[in-house]
């Protein structure tokens, strides 16, 4: 007798651990369907005398940005916003390229690249979302934003 209301318990205390285990697992699988965050940044604009980032040189104008963000997910998600990526000249701002490539660097090595992407001319806007092939790992993640004519030449936005 003594045996069996030890088996029984031992039966309620597994279930019950089995029970708070079930959500916690659901949650996680979750987690994985969504991606967590490689990157998630703001982007700051190029100046001519900034340092090259991932052997990829500074544009050779000065960019200003309103507002620019992106956010990549361990799944290949590449969410990408950009308003008001300009050149400030002639008393005022304005943007010249047509389309844009947004480069997935992981620990300096260009892992992933969205292809080009349209960006408004004059006004220097541009939102999209692709889906990336990127590896397993990736350290120190930065984004470059470059014209889709100077891919791997030169950046006019950055994010780290």
């Amino acid at each position: 007798m003594k045996h069996s209301k030890l088996l029984v318990a031992m039966i309620g205390a597994a279930a019950a651990l089995a029970l708070t285990l079930v959500p916690a697992t659901s949650q996680a699988s979750q987690g994985r369907h969504h991606g967590h965050n490689l990157i998630r940044a703001d982007f700051t604009p190029s100046m001519p005398t900034d340092d090259p980032i991932n052997g990829v040189n500074p544009g050779g104008l000065p960019w200003v940005l309103d507002r620019g963000q992106v956010r990549v997910r361990d799944n290949g998600r590449m969410d990408v916003r950009i308003q008001g990526l300009q050149i400030p000249r002639n008393g005022g701002e304005d943007n010249p390229i047509p389309a844009i490539d947004a480069v997935l660097y992981c620990g300096g090595m260009a892992v992933a690249d969205s292809g080009p992407q349209p960006m408004t001319v004059p006004g220097g806007d541009a939102r999209f979302r692709v889906h990336l092939m990127v590896p397993k790992t990736c350290a120190d993640a930065t984004v470059l934003i470059s014209p889709s004519t100077a891919v791997g030449l030169a950046y006019i936005a950055s994010a780290m």
